[in-house]
């Protein structure tokens, strides 16, 4: 349950933490449509704890990491006015609850999309405007659009949240935050970085480098000259009587 807060909280940061969102009457859930990419530089930005990586606008800046660099936000600049309220794009890894269900099963993807539309401090009611199910890289995803506002119902926000089915208990999370005039330019935006989403290893450290040293190499030496050994000399014997 810890975790499933976590899930809450973590794209709650996001701007996601609006209100209870309830499906309009006649919403239906549908396959998303083919990705057609843009013709926008991008770059691929990473979260580095986790080796989380997508592509966002090359002349989109980051703004730092979140979540204990399980996550980072990375925002489209406009000058004079305050960062917060630029158009954000907020990509981390969620720890997926081990709690299961009254059935024994994991919670899936649509609980977990259900429990992050939860009502927040920011906003307190939301519409669903689009709900579907995707296939993203391999993995089976969640990717809901809703609008949000505020109680006095002038302030409002779009919002584009990707629920991806990773590896290990790991639920990734890409989540498009933008004023409604400005979804339609920056839908492509999400649609990229969500398709564009990968799992880079960090690059091994290279081992420390010995410097060898030089192999001894045996000289044979000479063996000492010694004197070549004579024969002892005899004296020979004289015959006694010959004198």
């Amino acid at each position: 349950m810890k975790a499933l807060l976590t899930t809450v909280l973590l794209l709650a940061a996001t701007g996601v933490s609006a209100a209870q969102a309830q499906a309009a009457p006649g919403t239906a859930q549908r396959n998303a449509a083919p990705h057609k990419s843009t013709s926008v530089a991008g770059r691929m930005e990473c979260a580095l704890a986790v080796g989380l990586c997508v592509t966002v606008p090359a002349n989109w800046q980051r703004l730092g990491d979140v979540f204990e660099n399980l996550g980072f936000v990375a925002a489209e600049p406009h000058p004079g006015t305050d960062s917060t309220t630029w158009p954000q794009l907020t990509v981390a890894a969620i720890d997926v609850p081990p709690a299961k269900d009254s059935n024994g099963a994991a919670p899936s993807l649509d609980t977990l999309v259900d429990l992050v539309l939860t009502p927040g401090d920011s906003f307190t009611s939301s519409e669903t405007l689009e709900r579907s199910r995707v296939v993203l890289n391999g993995h089976a995803a969640e990717i809901v659009r809703v609008k949000l506002h505020d109680k006095t119902n002038q302030s409002e926000a779009v919002e584009e949240i990707a629920l991806i089915e990773g590896e290990e208990a790991l639920v990734y999370s890409i989540a498009l935050r933008c004023n409604p005039d400005d979804f339609a330019r920056l839908e492509p935006v999400f649609q990229k970085a969500a398709h564009s989403w990968q799992l880079k290893q960090a690059a091994p450290k290279p081992a420390p480098q010995v410097t060898p040293q030089p192999i001894p190499q045996h000289v044979p030496q000479a063996a000492p000259q010694t004197a070549p050994q004579t024969a002892p000399q005899t004296t020979p014997n004289q015959d006694p009587e010959k004198k």
